[in-house]
């Protein structure tokens, strides 16, 4: 666990739940952790797969290369009109993480082995 990371989620004034249970499942993952851009980056050998992002009105993860993942449950959406590569799946609470808690680590699997690929 990144000290660094532990202070942002501690300071947090919104999504401090969401944050600390999406860390726990990203970490489950096997991913490191480290900051990019001011927000939690998870990497795997040193590749970003996923950045925690969040917003006033919802809570995103964003799949740093989520363009080319196949997205079966159809819950990744372009992060605007210009986005070409990233896509987010987005929450509004801690239940909804956890109802997707599956989703979540079968996309972030799909994503190492995709950053694999391209060694």
């Amino acid at each position: 666990m990144n000290p660094k990371i532990t202070t942002v989620i501690s300071e947090a004034t919104i999504w401090q739940p969401e944050l600390k249970t999406l860390r726990e499942i990203l970490l489950d993952c096997g991913l490191e952790e480290e900051m990019k851009w001011g927000k939690p980056a998870y990497l795997s050998e040193g590749k970003i797969i996923v950045v925690m992002q969040a917003f006033k009105s919802y809570f995103a993860l964003l799949f740093y290369n989520g363009h080319l993942l196949k997205d079966e449950k159809k819950v990744l959406q372009l992060t605007g009109p210009n986005t070409k590569k990233g896509r987010q799946i987005r929450f509004e609470n801690v239940e909804e993480i956890k109802k997707r808690e599956k989703t979540i680590k079968a996309y972030v699997e799909e994503a190492v082995s995709l950053t694999e690929l391209k060694k």
